[in-house]
């Protein structure tokens, strides 16, 4: 898989005002730059994300800083509600300078 992929998990509906959960796995390396490589013996290069954003029809819902210390393949998730549908967009980044971003319909009935 691409570093950078995301599989975002919302539910199909959502009623009006109801909190619900937004689950997420971005595909990444996520390397501490304190691993050796097994066959050369070099430290393999530090390779993280290191913020993850959330936005709801344009309007952020919450940032996080992470780093390192997270595993391969991280997992997020949120909790949050709407009173209307819309659209969540999920941004983050690494140490390296890659940006991506992520975005999801939201239905509320």
């Amino acid at each position: 898989m691409a570093i950078g992929r995301a599989i975002v998990r919302v539910p199909r509906r959502i009623s009006k005002g109801q909190t619900f959960k937004i689950q997420m796995v971005i595909t990444h390396p996520m390397e501490t730059g304190f691993r050796k490589d097994k066959k050369t013996g070099k430290i393999i290069p530090a390779h993280y994300i290191t913020k993850v954003e959330f936005y709801f029809n344009g309007k952020r819902v919450t940032t996080m800083h992470t780093g390192a210390g997270l595993s391969r393949n991280p997992y997020f998730a949120i909790k949050m509600r709407a009173s209307e549908s819309g659209t969540l967009t999920i941004k983050y980044e690494d140490n390296k300078g890659g940006k991506w971003q992520k975005s999801v319909k939201i239905n509320v009935s």
